[in-house]
């Protein structure tokens, strides 16, 4: 434990990952997965597949670090919805099958082979997460040392999937009581902490611009260059009554205040908001979802939970998205929103008389950043969840330890970096506070990146063992 806060002030810290004695830092790398670039996205019988379209926009933020010994370096999707960390096996269905990997529409990347660490100890309890669409990933757990940017962490437990739909492991950012084992377990972040990585479990999220191609992960510190205005502090609490089967606090769900769109005429929005890295759209209850794709001219087809908008609306003068917490306003711009993850394709969208009739004189096929909580289920209007299209424009501190979290307008394209770490035993997040105000600031400019709103290791997974509602 360090005697005072101390500052750290590198150019490129971010890009080039860094560990000291209190905090380690991971640069991301946003990454497209689009396994085959012309896709059919019709069936035989002439319906939209769905499931063509989620291979498509499949994508997000993803780390490398090494799993056993000697090490075996892996990448990862990081996401704050999920607690558990788990890797491919070599022997993994998803990794072996043709036939999977053209049922799936994914392949694998690099997988863990146990066989070649020393310090791999197998177990026989299941590892079983259960998507949102009924698929799982399902094998066993095993422990073994995972080493980030030099720093180890021994004996953490890890799902080791021998029946996969992701071509990469997940890591799971959140708390120990979601993990999916019956017995619960400590986490990276747990562990991080008890073997003296990290003095707290706590961590930033810097995901930045859509114009470039990494932003980082932060443990143990808050980078105050990468934000401006200063950190409101929100406390954690448990989700809706409604909506949940437990009272705990096991997500990063915040109250949002209010919302608010340029031009638009939205109803009224007061409810929980989960913070989820490892969904890429944001959804919102259905009626304000209904105003914004009314105002946009959006389609929504029917059987299909993702919402199409012509790419020209990115171009749509001063339109802000506006999400109001207590003391901070995040202004997100309509080109955040506007998301051109079908580029690839479309040639094929506009040669096919029935896409073509439904988007004619648009100039080019896009997928809208909002969706309606309905599309997945969800019947209450207090439960939202802010995905990428939300978490690109904030800077966010998540404090395990004094479960709460810090929010901030991000610093796009940020080229330096000034480290303030957590010290031990501190009840507040380091850094400057916000002073309440509306000062949000420029949301800055955006291109448009792929997503995936219902992939393994969204908060659905874990929402799917506790969701009354689902």
């Amino acid at each position: 434990m360090r005697s005072s806060v101390q500052y750290i002030s590198l150019a490129g810290l971010i890009a080039a990952g860094t560990v000291s004695a209190g905090i380690v830092s991971i640069p991301l790398e946003k990454r497209y997965i689009i396994n085959d670039p012309a896709p059919s996205l019709l069936r035989r019988d002439g319906s939209i597949s769905l499931d063509a379209l989620n291979n498509i926009t499949g994508g997000g933020y993803y780390a490398e670090f090494s799993i056993g010994t000697p090490p075996q370096k892996l990448s990862f999707l990081l996401d704050t919805g999920s607690s558990d960390t788990w890797v491919n096996s070599v022997k993994a269905d998803l990794c072996t099958s043709p036939s999977v990997q053209q049922t799936v529409g994914e392949y694998c990347y690099k997988q863990f082979n146990p066989s070649s660490s020393s310090s791999y100890k197998s177990s026989t309890e299941d590892f079983d997460i259960k998507y949102l669409d009924g698929r799982r990933i399902q094998g066993t757990y095993f422990k073994d040392t995972v080493t980030i940017n030099g720093a180890s962490i021994k004996s953490q437990q890890l799902g080791l999937a021998l029946v996969s739909v992701r071509g990469t492991g997940i890591m799971g950012l959140g708390f120990t009581d979601n993990v999916a084992a019956d017995v619960k377990y400590p986490t990276i972040i747990d562990n991080m902490v008890s073997q003296n990585v990290i003095p707290v479990p706590a961590f930033s999220l810097y995901l930045n611009d859509l114009q470039t191609s990494q932003g980082a992960i932060l443990f143990g510190g808050v980078d105050t260059d990468k934000f401006h205005d200063g950190l409101a502090t929100l406390p954690l609490q448990p989700l809706p009554a409604n909506v949940a089967t437990t009272q705990e606090i096991v997500m990063y769900n915040v109250q949002l205040n209010g919302f608010t769109a340029s031009g638009v005429d939205t109803p009224a929005v007061n409810g929980s908001a989960i913070l989820d890295s490892g969904s890429t759209l944001t959804l919102l209850p259905d009626a304000v979802a209904q105003s914004l794709w009314k105002k946009y001219g959006v389609i929504n087809l029917q059987g299909l939970p993702i919402p199409f908008v012509d790419c020209g609306k990115a171009n749509t003068k001063d339109a802000t998205f506006n999400f109001k917490f207590t003391n901070k306003t995040i202004k997100v711009p309509i080109d955040e929103m506007v998301i051109n993850n079908l580029a690839s394709i479309q040639g094929e969208i506009m040669s096919d008389p029935t896409l073509s009739s439904l988007f004619k004189g648009w100039s080019g096929v896009c997928t809208f950043g909002i969706s309606s909580t309905r599309n997945y289920g969800i019947r209450t209007d207090n439960f939202i969840l802010l995905g990428d299209t939300f978490l690109r424009s904030a800077y966010v501190v998540y404090d395990l330890q004094n479960k709460q979290i810090g929010i901030a307008q991000a610093t796009l394209n940020s080229t330096t970096s000034s480290i303030v770490e957590f010290q031990k035993g501190s009840k507040t997040i380091p850094g400057p506070v916000s002073t309440g105000a509306d000062d949000s600031g420029s949301a800055g400019s955006a291109i448009y990146p792929t997503f995936s709103i219902a992939l393994a290791g969204t908060v659905f997974t874990a929402l799917s063992m506790m969701l009354s509602a689902l």
